[in-house]
């Protein structure tokens, strides 16, 4: 795929996205283990449902980033069924399973010639998508969730945040190498959904 308009100035080009728990949930609030006591395909297209401004978010990430790949651990026939159910595997170049996500990350990445520096993981599990990416020299971001707030990391509250959480690290790293010209932060606050704190303290990470 070719890179788009101005990717050069993207601090992340290459996104990669977790499925249960960050593009779809249980219906209702319910546990998630109920569903894995007797999965199937069937049961999964009624048991899940995606979450908020998950089709939104996925279109705008389409436009603007250069790689879009989703990753999981869900068995190629529950996870297809899913797909097909709320039509959103036409957004992905490409659907990653069953394996070490920075393992499989890092080999993605190496076979299509793309840095790790431009790749980003956005899961909500730490055990599966965050330690394994870390280890393999790859960042990652947490989708907020109450099993997971233990864990100190980076993190938006929902999938809908990533494009404007994205736009504020692209401005972290134009500040970092001084390429900044009369840009104000408010072009980089989507309705709400970033914060003037949010933004200053990933200025102040990216910085470090």
């Amino acid at each position: 795929m070719q890179q788009k308009d101005g990717g050069e100035d993207r601090r992340y080009r290459h996104i990669f996205l977790d499925a249960e728990g960050t593009l779809y949930v249980p219906i209702q609030g319910r546990s998630r283990w109920d569903f894995w006591t007797n999965p199937s395909p069937d049961e999964a297209v009624k048991f899940f449902e995606l979450d908020k401004g998950v089709v939104e978010t996925l279109k705008k990430l389409r436009e603007e980033a250069e790689t879009l790949c989703l990753v999981s651990r869900n068995s190629e026939q529950i996870l297809g069924a899913l797909l097909d159910k709320f039509d959103i595997r036409r957004y992905f170049d490409s659907v990653l399973l069953n394996g070490d996500k920075g393992k499989q990350i890092e080999a993605y990445l190496s076979e299509k010639g793309f840095s790790k520096e431009s790749a980003i993981m956005v899961g909500d599990m730490p055990s599966l998508d965050l330690y394994p990416v870390w280890k393999a020299g790859i960042d990652a971001l947490l989708v907020d969730r109450a099993y997971n707030r233990q864990v100190r990391a980076e993190r938006i509250r929902g999938i809908s945040e990533l494009p404007a959480w994205l736009r504020i690290a692209d401005l972290a790293e134009r500040l970092v190498r001084g390429s900044v010209r009369n840009t104000t932060l408010d072009e980089f606050l989507v309705e709400g959904s970033c914060t003037r704190d949010d933004t200053k303290r990933l200025i102040a990470a990216q910085g470090e």
